[in-house]
């Protein structure tokens, strides 16, 4: 009796036999790719007299980059997940909040948040997503940049020495503040 259990077993076995496949084809192309471009980095190098220490890199990657195993020959699949190395998020965002303080600090006049999103992705090519979160965390690490208004941020060049924290322009408490006060 073939049931849904054995169904999804044998579909599994599908799944991971194709996978399998399209890495073998793809150590193919890779391999195929890497041995052109050694090829074209032998024939520039004959050309200009680079010598063999300048191409380093392609020979560091030949384990990985070997033929695969030929197609009659099953290769054991651990099913352990490979972890790719990534760059760590400090770097980035520390990237990001520079780009951010360098950009409120050219310029002359609060500036809108969406502008100023726009310009630290152009500057460090990461994108940013949450604006409002990202500047959060940029106020209270630096006091001196400031949110003016509704989406408007600013940088002041001495910092606010008002324990009360920086005036808002346009927010409720200062219209009461400023009322009780006359």
């Amino acid at each position: 009796m073939f049931d849904e259990r054995a169904a999804l077993r044998f579909r599994l076995e599908q799944m991971k036999d194709a996978e399998e496949r399209l890495i073998v084809q793809i150590q193919k192309e890779r391999a195929y790719i890497f041995s052109r471009l050694r090829e074209l980095d032998a024939q520039t190098s004959a050309e200009t007299g680079t010598s063999e220490q300048d191409l380093k890199f392609l020979e560091r990657s030949q384990p990985y980059l070997q033929a695969p195993q030929q197609d009659g020959e099953k290769k054991e699949w651990t099913g352990a997940k490979m972890r790719r190395a990534r760059p760590s998020r400090r770097s980035k965002t520390t990237k990001m909040r520079e780009a951010a303080v360098n950009i409120l600090k050219q310029q002359t006049s609060p500036i809108r948040g969406i502008d100023l999103e726009k310009l630290i992705e152009e500057r460090t090519g990461f994108q940013i997503a949450n604006m409002t979160t990202f500047m959060n965390t940029i106020m209270k690490a630096d006091e001196r940049i400031i949110k003016v208004g509704r989406g408007l941020y600013s940088y002041h060049k001495e910092p606010t020495n008002n324990p009360l924290g920086p005036i808002i322009l346009g927010s409720e408490e200062n219209d009461n503040s400023t009322n009780s006060e006359s």
